[in-house]
């Protein structure tokens, strides 16, 4: 298998984990650096990987020997806002699907343009993941699962068979849906909540059963405020 560059795209905390799942891969994927307009002063020590600039530097960068364009992928967790601005700021670019050595994904799956699937996760028979989604650590995305554009399963998630997860839907630490229903775009389901219902669009659940307690999340903003939006 020939290996292929990568440049990570943000070098915060999340940055870190997509790189380690990226270096359980050795053959596949030959780590070049990362972008962010405003690093830590830790942020090359705890990636173990240069700084590359800002993402506009890493788009002019030049291809080096005549080889391809490194592929990217995004290392920007929780602020859908962000992830989207970098995407966007991209354009054409190759996008990598990063998959842990420890994950399990179903030959029967379909993984879109960007999807980071997590340490000890678990992606079923016939799941659709759309692009740049996130499927974190030990999260189970059971069979003929759709989970949108942007969408993030937290660590230890569990999603049930045939559940329909909406673009950019949040579905938080040890979140629970049951099979078959619907989780809106932009929506977000607490930590712990067990979904035993659908959930609206722009809806924030939390609770077991899961209850609605805000309705006013708009589309696109950021799922969960952070200190750094591309932490």
């Amino acid at each position: 298998m020939t290996r292929r560059q990568l440049i990570v795209i943000g070098g915060g905390e999340h940055a870190a984990v997509v790189v380690d799942a990226a270096r359980s891969a050795p053959d596949r994927w030959e780590l070049v650096g990362f972008s962010d307009p405003d690093p830590g002063p830790d942020a090359e020590a705890r990636l173990g990987l240069p700084w590359l600039g800002d993402d506009q530097a890493v788009a002019s960068r030049p291809v080096e020997g005549g080889s391809d364009k490194p592929s990217l992928v995004l290392g920007i967790g929780l602020s859908v806002a962000a992830r989207r601005a970098a995407v966007d700021a991209f354009g054409t670019a190759s996008w990598a699907v990063i998959v842990h050595a420890a994950a399990w994904v179903s030959p029967s799956a379909t993984l879109g343009p960007g999807t980071v699937v997590l340490a000890g996760a678990v992606v079923n028979a016939s799941a659709t993941l759309g692009r740049h989604t996130i499927v974190n650590s030990r999260a189970v995305v059971e069979h003929d699962v759709e989970l949108g554009d942007f969408a993030h399963a937290g660590p230890g998630a569990v999603i049930g068979g045939g559940a329909r997860i909406g673009d950019d839907a949040f579905i938080g630490l040890g979140g629970l849906v049951r099979d078959h229903l619907s989780v809106g775009r932009g929506a977000i389901v607490g930590m712990g909540s067990v979904v035993v219902d659908d959930v609206a669009p722009g809806a924030v659940v939390a609770g077991s059963p899961a209850r609605q307690i805000r309705s006013d999340v708009a589309v696109g903003d950021a799922a969960i405020p952070v200190a750094a939006d591309r932490a």
